[in-house]
């Protein structure tokens, strides 16, 4: 049994974003702590807010593990220093982390890069036995005369053999109120070219088995679900038996959500068994509604089949939230022109995001120059992060809060009660509430960028990942 006491910590962002209202835990953590509950560790997650008293707690454990996104990697970057001043072993991962691990070293003992639940317990058993982590593959840390040290790629993930997330590992999760959220795949067969998801997991699609989605499912059975995959839909013929798997061992929740993509939406079967189940809405990567943006961005669908797709949901009584995003050759009218269409072929509820060149992505390498500063906490897809092309940074930033505004106004909102929209009318007031909490937030942001206020491109890093690539889940 070992005698490590470890914690993980999933780092969250204080300011207001896209998904404050909707807030859902990531598995990432979750499934850690199962990995290593499950080979004898002593292991508590933190994967709420938490008070400075909570985080003094942490000072009692032997190794910290924090993972972070790069909207939260500034609150992971300040706990880890504080923990390193107590003499914890501090273990940083994610997305982030994995391709800025020359960055993370300076705050953290060890960088675990790519998928961690290989890596993380072999690392423990070199801590605990006071052996050199120089095998454990996928770690970059520091030898004693302060070189770096990347220890090569680790293998990719068997998804099938992974525990289930154990959400009560956390202290403020009982088994009657596990997140309903629930990841079914690894991986994703696009490759958007903004998207860390693929750099990441591979393009090489990986499932868990029915068996143990089915038995997530029965844990919260009664509750509304989110499907965390990146695509829910993506291999449309393994969705349906899923789904069809779902009705014979009565495991339907009392609602269910999912990504999705615009292709999905013309296969009649597949809608039929998510109305079955109990499908509300569905988040779907529409992008843009410019022909040669979506060929940039890489994506499959074509402008004609957006329509079709709204049409094709609504017919089965599914909602549809349309995610967009503005790019940094678009003019200021491209926001206007997605709410236009948003509005016109009745869409739901949307998010308009600006281009966000998140690092690993082909995003990052190829607007390196044009990168106005590298706040990570902005990097959430709601500020302007790249400097356009054919406008300032300013006016891009207030095209996409002025239509943002237009779609979710209190006009809209009431004409949705009035019509009895039922649940999008909480969702578009959530929406306007949101809108107006961010403007507040951002104030001084906004300045900066309407007074021109920028860094030197000088100053913007490289993409450290080139350093490291290639991944093993990248390349598998």
């Amino acid at each position: 049994m070992p005698d490590l006491k470890v914690a993980l910590v999933e780092a969250i962002s204080k300011s207001t974003h896209v998904y404050s209202r909707t807030y859902l835990p990531r598995a990432g953590v979750a499934t850690l702590g199962a990995v290593l509950k499950k080979l004898g560790y002593s292991c508590d997650i933190f994967i709420h807010l938490m008070s400075g008293e909570e985080e003094k707690q942490l000072e009692k454990y032997d190794v910290v593990g924090i993972g972070s996104l790069s909207s939260t990697i500034e609150e992971a970057y300040l706990l880890a220093d504080h923990l390193k001043s107590k003499n914890i072993t501090v273990v940083m991962g994610g997305p982030h982390v994995t391709f800025m691990p020359e960055e993370a070293i300076e705050h953290c003992d060890f960088a675990v890069l790519g998928e961690g639940e290989l890596s993380l317990p072999e690392l423990l058993a070199a801590i605990e036995n006071k052996m050199s982590p120089e095998s454990v593959k996928g770690l970059v840390f520091k030898r004693p005369d302060g070189t770096i040290h990347y220890t090569g790629p680790s293998d990719s993930v068997d998804y099938k053999s992974m525990p289930s997330p154990d959400f009560t590992l956390s202290s403020h999760v009982t088994p009657e109120k596990i997140p309903p959220i629930i990841t079914t795949s690894r991986g994703c067969p696009h490759d958007c070219s903004f998207c860390s998801v693929t750099s990441v997991f591979g393009r090489k699609y990986r499932f868990k088995s029915k068996e143990q989605v089915i038995s997530e499912l029965h844990a919260v059975k009664h509750r509304s679900v989110c499907f965390g995959d990146d695509n829910f839909c993506a291999n449309s013929v393994r969705t349906k038996k899923l789904l069809r798997e779902m009705i014979v061992a009565d495991a339907v929740p009392l609602r269910w959500s999912g990504q999705m993509c615009v292709e999905a939406a013309s296969d009649k079967e597949l809608l039929d068994l998510m109305q079955a189940t109990r499908c509300r809405i569905v988040y779907v990567g529409i992008e843009s509604v410019d022909p040669e943006t979506l060929k940039k961005y890489g994506k499959a669908h074509q402008v004609d089949a957006i329509k079709q797709c709204v049409d094709n949901l609504h017919q089965y009584n599914i909602g549809i939230h349309g995610m967009f995003v503005v790019d940094s050759s678009d003019k200021p009218e491209a926001a206007e022109n997605i709410v236009d269409y948003a509005i016109e072929t009745d869409i739901d509820t949307i998010q308009i995001f600006s281009l966000t060149p998140f690092p690993g992505t082909r995003s990052f390498t190829e607007n390196k120059k044009n990168i106005i500063h590298q706040q990570w906490s902005k990097y959430d897809g709601m500020h302007v992060i790249v400097k356009p092309e054919n406008c300032s940074a300013y006016d891009m930033q207030m095209a996409i809060v002025n239509q943002m505004n237009r779609f979710y106004s209190l006009k809209r909102v009431l004409t949705a009660y009035r019509k009895n929209r039922g649940w999008r009318v909480k969702y578009r007031l959530g929406g306007h509430i949101l809108m107006r909490r961010w403007v507040k937030e951002n104030k001084i942001y906004i300045e900066n960028l309407r007074s021109g206020l920028q860094i030197n491109d000088s100053d913007i890093k490289g993409d450290q990942a080139a350093a490291y690539a290639p991944l093993g889940a990248a390349t598998k």
